[in-house]
């Protein structure tokens, strides 16, 4: 006879197959602080500074009790001894290069649209900064929180002893922090060196679309007809093309061109992780007690699909038909809104991870 799951003990079954066939992904985990997280309200119980000397004796940790931890976390710091109960005693060995990227996944349609923006807003980040700060795309770790967001982690040794005079200055970089915006565009020309090569980002971005409702994102309604008229005439692109900007104020220029900045690379980024010594991330491969989708690790070459990224987040929650049972309507958001009625319906698991989690959402205790 096929089982169904139902309420919380139906939720916890699913995340205890979830853990007992998952990779999570967890660099030197004897040298990592482990931290779990308990269903309770508002999902704020922790227990902190657990070790493990091997993955298999994490999960079977994991597994061990009749209710499976909300969540999974671990430290970006390597310690001589995680299970100190003291972060300054712990004895820091170093700590992994973190950027992490978070948005209102509800600002959103749903699940697919907010995946959408966030892989071309950490996209972003790659191509317009991080390259030109020196970070290699081979040694990065990718990865889609579960829920909020995604991040972007450099877990190599050259990473690791970057003190955090450095982080700051390069995440506020990143971000534009103190920015002094009279360096930028002089002399009405385009320069490809600094801070400057974003102008060029923001302008390459406009000629690829030049349509009225791409400009009116970051330019004022009575520009639009302007800049409209001048990004679709051949000899102002061709003046662009050799770095010219005689014909656009660069004054209106700059403005535009931060509010760009602001709206898809500052606004999502948390610039407290990638300075925090003791910060704990989740581990990709657990489940987020929020959403009921799983933290995923991804490469490179996902920020360049969002079906990509969908298609990995089913296969990692399981694709295999379950059945579940519901007491009343439900709707969840991934991968597109979808609402399940009240009795009992056979889903994809990862679906049913996510009717269930929203179903016991209210019921944790």
């Amino acid at each position: 006879m096929f089982e169904v799951y139902q309420d919380k003990n139906g939720l916890f079954g699913l995340y205890k197959h979830h853990y007992e066939h998952t990779t999570l992904h967890i660099t030197d985990i004897p040298r990592r602080e482990i931290a779990t997280q308990e269903f309770s309200p508002q999902l704020r119980a922790f227990s902190r500074a657990q070790y493990f000397d091997t993955k298999s004796a994490l999960v079977e940790n994991l597994l061990e009790n009749a209710r499976p931890p909300a969540g999974l976390f671990c430290s970006t710091a390597y310690y001589l001894d995680p299970n100190e109960t003291k972060p300054t005693k712990r004895g820091l060995i170093g700590y992994d290069f973190v950027i992490d990227l978070d948005d209102d996944a509800l600002a959103y349609a749903d699940r697919y649209d907010f995946i959408d923006a966030m892989r071309k807003k950490t996209k972003a980040i790659v191509e317009r900064f991080l390259k030109d700060l020196g970070f290699e795309e081979d040694l990065m770790l990718v990865d889609f929180s579960g829920n909020k967001g995604f991040h972007l982690t450099f877990d190599d040794e050259k990473y690791r002893d970057l003190d955090q005079s450095d982080r700051r200055q390069i995440i506020d970089y990143i971000i534009g922090n103190k920015l002094d915006r009279d360096i930028l565009l002089v002399n009405n020309k385009l320069s490809h060196y600094g801070w400057n090569k974003q102008a060029v980002f923001f302008l390459e971005s406009l000629l690829k679309d030049p349509s009225r409702e791409h400009i009116e994102k970051y330019f004022t309604k009575n520009k639009v007809k302007k800049i409209n008229s001048l990004l679709t005439d051949p000899a102002v692109i061709a003046r662009l093309s050799a770095g010219s900007l005689v014909d656009f104020d660069t004054k209106v220029l700059k403005l535009a061109m931060m509010k760009e900045h602001r709206l898809n690379i500052k606004n999502v980024v948390d610039k407290k992780p990638t300075v925090d010594k003791h910060r704990i991330f989740r581990v990709p491969g657990s489940l987020h007690p929020k959403s009921g989708l799983p933290s995923v690790r991804l490469t490179k070459h996902h920020l360049n699909s969002t079906d990509a990224i969908i298609d990995e987040i089913m296969r990692i929650a399981g694709e295999d038909m379950v059945t579940v049972t519901i007491e009343e309507d439900v709707e969840i958001d991934f991968p597109r809104k979808t609402v399940f009625t009240e009795g009992t319906h056979t889903v994809p698991r990862y679906e049913a991870l996510c009717i269930l989690t929203k179903a016991c959402k209210k019921h944790w205790i």
